[in-house]
């Protein structure tokens, strides 16, 4: 397998590359990108995500995580953990068929009110042994402030379960959409985070919703990027729109004081390590890009 050298070995994570390579091999992030017509049940999501996770451990061989959009899953009315145990135990059934050390990552918004604001907005990750992390939204977007229950700090347990799970001596960290704007916003350490996973709800055609992914690339993750000095994997939903071909779902900022506002798609040195899987779905497409981490 082919493995990228993402930056110079200037930065702790540029280093941590140098360290591990040759004893860590194999190691992937799978991004998953849905393309959607809006017209989705829990249920249909489930089967989504488990053909897209057997899809991508029968053409993958190596280890890591498989990203899913914040929101994937939503309870209605009812609290997100509610539907944690149902996830669990789907994602487990598919992971115990292999003895590759993988960690499957997804949304689940919860508790809508009669305005449709998700006032819990959580990511869980979860390997064949069950949850290994729960993290809730800690940084609202604008429209948001006061209509969503956020976590106290970035570093806050959920349900007992921290955002940051390790794996193979990699740790991630679990964003949920707007938070990685809050890495940037309220100038927050790397505490030894080696990589950031960003569950991003959804994008729509202009004038019909959410719909800056290219300043969500360049502030959120290029953003985050540059703050903590690690690459930054996100996921979403682009709902009755096509998946713009160039936007990226790994960034890594290699620009130094360079601001944000200034970065541009051709600078990321971050790349997929292979051709885009497409799997078709009943709401639309499912776009898989696989990174090679080590």
């Amino acid at each position: 397998m082919k493995t990228h050298c993402i930056v110079p070995c200037e930065n702790r994570f540029g280093k941590l590359i140098d360290m591990r390579r040759g004893t860590l091999k194999g190691n992937e992030i799978a991004t998953v990108v849905l393309q959607s017509n809006e017209k989705y049940s829990n249920e249909e999501r489930m089967n989504v995500l488990s053909e897209v996770v057997e899809s991508i451990l029968e053409k993958c061989s190596g280890n890591g995580v498989i990203l899913f959009p914040g929101g994937m899953f939503s309870t209605g009315e009812n609290e997100p953990r509610t539907y944690y145990n149902e996830v669990e135990e789907a994602v487990k059934r598919i992971l115990c068929k292999t003895e590759r050390n993988i960690v499957v990552c997804v949304g689940i918004d919860g508790s809508v009110d009669v305005e449709g604001y998700a006032h819990d907005q959580i990511g869980i990750a979860v390997s064949r042994k069950g949850i290994e992390a729960i993290g809730r939204k800690f940084h609202p977007a604008p429209q948001e402030k006061g209509r969503v229950k956020c976590a106290d700090t970035h570093s806050s347990e959920e349900d007992g379960k921290s955002r940051i799970f390790e794996l193979n001596g990699i740790k991630y960290f679990m964003c949920v959409c707007y938070d990685t704007y809050g890495v940037r916003h309220k100038n927050l350490p790397n505490s030894g985070v080696d990589v950031v996973l960003n569950l991003v709800h959804c994008f729509y055609p202009k004038g019909k919703g959410p719909s800056g992914d290219p300043y969500f690339a360049r502030h959120g993750f290029a953003g985050a990027s540059k703050q903590w000095k690690c690459p930054v994997f996100g996921t979403a939903v682009f709902f009755n729109r096509e998946i713009p071909e160039r936007w990226p779902s790994g960034v890594y900022w290699n620009q130094g004081d360079k601001s944000t506002q200034k970065w541009k798609y051709e600078y990321n040195p971050l790349k997929p390590s292979r051709d885009i899987l497409e799997v078709e779905i009943p709401e639309g497409k499912a776009m898989v890009r696989i990174y090679d981490l080590f």
